[in-house]
């Protein structure tokens, strides 16, 4: 396993490839399967793994008791990083922060959490955590032994992440989405990219990337990318040149992988064995990009996933339709009209966010910065995905 280091944190040597614990195996009957975790853990643990990152959220809550539990029964809570994070959307009024935290001390059977981190910040969520006090609650729980180091996780657009990161002085490390698909920041306001990249390492913040492999997209791709792969001077699996091309960034101290099968673990550590930053030459590079250019070329709406066209009148989450039509265009499952309906976007229709309540009244056209017909591609999103 390869080690890197948080440049404001020099005592801790993190292994580049993370466990991420939010897709776990799971019985017949949907319950966490607690002792597949546990092999995962401990092979994870054997390979060189020692970050271990949880949430509030993950499983219903119940991705922190099943971690907690392993790290305890199997002797491993000291000897490896746990990271965890503060749920923005439970957070109501101040006193929540320290009710919160000292619920997920329980539950992980710990008395300190070594990464902690403000989950999934964008502008909203950040401004509403400033004004609550988020910070003087982070500080005051770091000097209490609650937690060891203070970060963020991050959805929003690359201005949005410079007005956190300029916020506050002691952020240690922050974690967002990055792949050979969410590149570049500039294009795509949901993900900061490269961008962050380079602004994090300016103010010495250490980077987690998550969504290395886009949620298995770019590990298990259309045959037409991965033909492109079989073409290349050298034969990798996928899931491989999507994690390589993460690690080629220095900035990069580590990746999450949610492995939930033993050879996806077994792959990944291998990969983490064998790469190293700056290290695969332009022939390979241009491999990734055309890959890059078919999955683009497969881009159903340009929406940039800047929010301008929201709250709809009658509740449609058009960015969130659009960025499922998108993902599933990208999968290859829409070529030639051929309909694919989405679990996702049903749900969203359940929900009263879908288009079955778009009216048509072409409120959401003019604030479009990309000048997309809104109305007319949501009728295309649910006609195919529907």
């Amino acid at each position: 396993m390869k080690y890197r280091r948080f440049p404001k944190i020099d005592e801790s040597e993190i292994s580049i490839l993370g466990f991420g614990l939010m897709r776990l195996p799971q019985t017949k009957e949907g319950e966490i399967d607690e002792e597949a975790v546990r092999e995962l853990v401990k092979t994870a643990y054997a390979q060189g793994v020692n970050y271990f990152d949880t949430a509030y959220p993950y499983h219903g809550g119940k991705s922190e008791l099943v971690i907690g539990k392993i790290l305890e029964e199997e002797k491993l809570r000291d000897k490896v990083y746990l990271a965890d994070k503060c749920p923005p959307w439970v957070i109501k009024e101040t006193s929540d922060f320290d009710r919160i935290l000292d619920e997920q001390l329980s539950k992980l059977r710990t008395d300190h959490i070594d990464f902690y981190l403000m989950h999934a910040l964008n502008k909203e969520s950040w401004t509403r955590m400033k004004d609550l006090g988020c910070i003087a609650f982070l500080e005051r729980a770091k000097h209490a032994g609650k937690i060891k180091h203070i970060g963020f996780s991050f959805h929003d657009s690359i201005d949005v992440f410079k007005e956190i990161v300029d916020s506050y002085g002691g952020w240690e490390f922050c974690q967002i989405q990055y792949n050979y698909l969410d590149d570049d920041g500039e294009k795509k306001r949901g993900n900061p990219g490269k961008q962050a990249l380079a602004y994090a390492a300016e103010h010495e913040i250490g980077v987690i990337v998550m969504e290395p492999l886009r949620g298995g997209l770019l590990a298990n791709p259309p045959d037409v990318v991965k033909d492109i792969f079989k073409a290349a001077p050298v034969q990798r699996t996928p899931a491989e040149w999507g994690l390589k091309f993460v690690w080629e960034s220095q900035e990069v101290v580590l990746l999450l992988s949610g492995m939930n099968a033993m050879e996806q673990m077994l792959e990944n550590c291998a990969t983490a064995d064998n790469s190293n930053p700056n290290a695969m030459p332009r022939a390979q590079m241009a491999v990734v990009s055309k890959a890059k250019e078919w999955f683009e070329s497969r881009i159903r709406v340009p929406c940039t996933g800047c929010h301008y066209c929201v709250p709809c009148p009658q509740g449609v989450s058009i960015p969130d339709v659009f960025a499922d039509f998108n993902n599933v265009a990208m999968s290859g499952k829409l070529e030639g009209d051929k309909k694919s309906p989405s679990e996702w976007y049903r749900n969203m229709n359940k929900n009263g966010q879908g288009v079955s309540v778009c009216i048509g009244c072409g409120a959401c056209v003019s604030k479009c910065p990309q000048h997309i017909d809104i109305p007319a591609e949501l009728k295309k999103a649910d006609s195919l995905i529907g």
